[in-house]
C-alpha cells in the first residue's frame, strides 16, 4: 500500500470514528470535521466525486438502521454514524471543489 497524506487521513479517521464509538473523545466533531475536509480536498479524483457524493448520503441514510441488533448494534450504530460525519465532511470538500472548479473555468 502507497502510503501518502490521504492514505493516513483515511486511516485516522476510520480509527477515530471506531474508537469514539467506544469511549467519549472532546470535541471529536472538530477531529471528523478536519479529517473529512482533508480527504475531501485532497483525495477524491474528479472522475470519482459523484460516487463519493452517492456514497456520503447513502451511509447517511442506513447510518442508524443497525441499532436494533442485540449488543452491538448501538456500537455498529455509533461507528457508522461517526463515519458518515467524516464522509460528510469530504462531501462539502468535494462540493466546494466542484463549485470552484466551475467558476475558474
Amino acid at each position: 500500500m502507497n502510503m501518502n497524506v490521504v492514505n493516513i487521513l483515511r486511516m485516522i479517521a476510520i480509527a477515530v470514528a471506531v474508537i469514539a464509538a467506544f469511549v467519549t473523545i472532546p470535541y471529536v466533531a472538530i477531529a471528523f470535521i478536519v479529517l473529512g475536509l482533508g480527504v475531501g480536498f485532497m483525495g477524491i479524483e474528479a472522475e470519482r466525486r459523484i460516487l463519493y457524493l452517492v456514497m456520503a448520503v447513502a451511509l447517511t441514510t442506513v447510518a442508524g438502521t443497525l441499532g436494533s441488533i442485540p449488543v452491538a448494534g448501538s456500537y455498529l450504530t455509533d461507528m457508522l454514524t461517526n463515519l458518515s460525519s467524516v464522509i460528510n465532511a469530504g462531501a462539502v470538500a468535494v462540493i466546494l471543489t466542484i463549485i470552484y472548479e466551475r467558476i475558474t473555468s
